[in-house]
C-alpha cells in the first residue's frame, strides 16, 4: 500500500521540525537553524503556539514531552500537569450530578506547564528561557494575521468567552471576533511571556502571576485556598524514565500517568496478539478490530485510573504482554462495554517535534483542554486559565479519578517516541482530547506495520470512536465516526457490524498529528504535518 517512507514527506538531514501553525514551525526551524538544539526549537514552538494558538495552550495549561538526550543515550520525560484547589471537596459540589462545571474558575485545575518549560530549559536547553520565550513575547507584541482555523475556534467559542469581561475584550473586540485576515496583537500575554522568560517558574508559581490569580479566584469564588501554586512549583515530580513496551521489535515510549499515554502501549500489545499483516488498514474487519482494542482499552481507563499519587493506581498490569494475553480474549467473546461512557470531545491542544543534528529529539504536546479552556483570563495578563479539572475529574466518590483537593485529574493528553535498536525512529504526537489514543494507535500501525511515511501516516482516512473519557455527556451511546474517504462498501459493512456510523468529511475527522521520523537506511529525517490543521513540517 505504501511505496515509499519518503511520500509527500519533507526532508532534512541536519534538523526537522514539524507544528500546527506556520509561525511555529518557522521559529522552530529558526532555533535549529541558529545552532540550538532539540529542546531550544520546542520551547521556542511553545511560546509561539500560546500566542498564535491561544484557544489551545499556554501558561495557564499542562504540557508533557519526552525528550531524548543523545549525549546519554537516553529518553528521558516530564509530566506538567497541576492539581486541584484546596478547597475543591465533594461537599462543595454536592447535588451537582456526577460532573463539575465545565468553564469558569471551578473548572480549573492549578497550570503544569509553565514549570515544564522551565524544567526542559534548564536541563536541555542551549539558549535561555528568555530568549526561547522572547520569540513569542514579539509576535503578540507586532501583531499576527489571524488564520481561518483561529476565526473558527473564536466564532465557536464566542458565547463562553462573552461570558468573562477579560476574555471578550481580548477576543471580541467590539462584540466581534476577530476576522481571518486581520491583524491581531496580545499587549497583556508579551508582557506575561517576557516576565516569565526573565524569572521562570518563580514567577508563576511564587511571584507577581501567582498574586494576581490568587486575586482573581477570590473575586470569582474559586476553590483555591493560597498554597497551591507554591507547591506544585516546590512537590512536583521532575523527571522520570517514559513507560513503555516492545511492539514488533520496535520499542514505543510514552507519557506516564496522570497522561493517557499508557492507553496507546495498550492498544499496541492487544493489537500484536492478533493476525493483522493481511488486512487492509481501510476494511471493515481491521477497522471493527481496531474499535474493540479501543474500547476494551478506554473501558480499562475508565474504570482503574486515576492520579497515582492519590489513588495507588499501577498502570504497570494493564501494559504488560501477560495482561494482553488475557485480555485480548475479551475482544473475541464480545464487544467490550465502556464504564462511566461519555461523549467524544476533541478539546482544543497543540503538539509540535524537533529533531536535530546531533541527534538529540522532542516530542512535546501542550493543551488549556477545552477551547479557550475555562473562559477565565487573569486580568492583565493575557493569560487563559484550563478547565481539566472540569473536564476530567468526577464526583462519584471512591472512584479512582473522583475529585479531591490536591489531586491531579487523568489526562487525554499523551505524546510518544518509536526505538528501533535502542536509537529514536519516530517522534510524535496529535492533539484531539479522546482521539489522541485511537489516532496514535492507527497512525503507529500504519507507520510500523505497513512502512508508511510520516505525512502518509499523519493523512490517512481517520476513524474514531465514541465515547471516550470526557465527563459531559454519561448517557451517550456508541458512534463511530469514519472520514469520507474511506470506502463506501467498508462504511457499508461497518454499519451491518453493528456500528452507529456518522460519516464526516474528507479531511474532518479531527486530530493534528506532527510526525518525524528517522530513515534507517539514509538517515535522513522526514516530517510530516496533518493537513488537518494550517501547520507544516520544515527541514534542512
Amino acid at each position: 500500500m505504501f511505496k515509499s517512507r519518503f511520500t509527500s514527506c519533507r526532508v532534512g538531514k541536519r534538523g526537522m521540525v514539524a507544528a500546527a501553525h506556520p509561525i511555529a514551525a518557522m521559529a522552530g526551524i529558526k532555533a535549529l537553524w541558529s545552532g540550538g538544539n532539540a529542546m531550544d526549537a520546542c520551547l521556542t514552538m511553545a511560546a509561539v503556539t500560546s500566542v498564535v494558538m491561544p484557544h489551545m495552550c499556554g501558561l495557564g495549561g499542562d504540557a508533557f514531552l519526552i525528550y531524548y538526550d543523545a549525549s546519554a543515550g537516553e529518553a528521558v520525560a516530564l509530566n506538567g500537569s497541576g492539581v486541584a484547589g484546596d478547597g475543591a471537596t465533594l461537599a462543595r459540589f454536592a447535588g451537582q450530578g456526577d460532573i463539575l462545571p465545565q468553564h469558569g474558575i471551578e473548572s480549573v485545575a492549578v497550570p503544569g506547564a509553565p514549570l515544564v518549560y522551565d524544567l526542559a530549559c534548564r536541563r536541555f536547553g542551549t539558549f535561555s528561557l528568555k530568549q526561547c520565550f522572547e520569540a513569542g513575547a514579539k509576535i503578540a507584541e507586532q501583531g499576527f494575521v489571524v488564520s481561518p482555523g483561529f476565526e473558527k475556534a473564536l466564532r465557536a467559542a464566542r458565547d463562553k468567552l462573552s461570558r468573562y469581561p477579560e476574555a471578550s475584550r481580548i477576543f471580541l473586540p467590539g462584540g466581534q471576533p476577530p476576522k481571518a485576515g486581520t491583524w491581531f496583537k496580545q499587549q497583556d500575554l508579551a508582557r506575561t511571556l517576557r516576565e516569565f522568560g526573565d524569572q521562570g517558574a518563580e514567577y508563576f508559581y511564587k511571584g507577581p502571576f501567582a498574586d494576581k490569580f490568587y486575586e482573581t479566584n477570590q473575586e470569582l469564588g474559586g476553590a483555591f485556598l493560597g498554597g497551591e501554586f507554591s507547591r506544585h512549583f516546590e512537590d512536583s515530580p521532575g523527571w522520570y524514565r517514559p513507560i513503555s513496551t516492545d511492539y514488533r521489535g520496535y520499542t514505543v515510549l510514552e507519557t506516564a500517568p496522570v497522561s493517557a499515554g499508557f492507553m496507546v502501549l495498550e492498544e499496541l500489545n492487544l493489537l500484536e496478539q492478533l493476525a493483522v499483516a493481511n488486512l487492509d488498514p481501510m476494511s471493515p474487519d481491521m477497522i471493527d478490530l481496531m474499535v474493540k482494542i479501543k474500547q476494551l482499552v478506554f473501558s480499562d481507563r475508565n474504570a482503574f485510573a486515576g492520579d497515582p499519587a492519590v489513588s495507588g493506581f499501577d498502570v504497570s498490569k494493564l501494559i504488560s504482554k501477560r495482561y494482553a494475553r488475557e485480555a485480548v480474549k475479551r475482544i473475541h467473546d464480545k464487544r467490550p462495554e465502556t464504564v462511566l461512557p461519555a461523549s467524544h470531545g476533541q478539546g482544543d491542544t497543540t503538539s509540535f517535534v524537533a529533531w536535530d543534528e546531533a541527534g538529540n529529539c522532542c516530542t512535546f504536546i501542550h493543551s488549556i483542554a477545552f477551547s479557550f479552556g475555562s473562559g477565565v483570563v487573569v486580568p492583565g495578563t493575557g493569560v487563559i486559565l484550563n478547565n481539566r479539572a472540569g473536564r476530567s475529574f468526577n464526583l462519584m466518590p471512591g472512584h479512582p479519578n473522583c475529585l479531591e483537593p490536591g489531586k491531579r485529574p487523568m489526562h487525554t493528553l499523551n505524546c510518544y517516541m518509536v526505538l528501533k535498536d535502542g536509537s529514536p525512529f519516530i517522534i510524535g504526537g496529535t492533539p484531539g482530547g479522546d482521539g489522541q489514543p485511537q489516532w496514535n494507535m492507527q497512525m503507529l500501525s500504519l507507520m510500523l506495520d505497513r512502512g508508511a511515511g510520516p505525512q502518509e501516516a499523519a493523512d490517512f482516512p481517520r476513524w474514531t470512536s465514541a465515547p471516550g473519557t470526557d465527563m459531559i455527556a454519561l448517557n451517550s451511546s456508541p458512534s463511530l465516526t469514519l472520514e469520507s474517504r474511506f470506502p463506501a462498501e467498508t462504511i457499508a459493512c461497518l454499519a451491518e457490524m453493528g456500528h452507529e456510523i456518522r460519516v464526516v468529511g474528507p479531511y474532518s475527522g479531527g486530530g493534528g498529528a506532527q510526525i518525524i521520523m528517522k530513515d534507517p537506511e539514509t538517515g535522513a529525517l522526514l516530517g510530516g504535518s496533518d493537513r488537518r490543521t494550517e501547520g507544516v513540517a520544515l527541514g534542512f
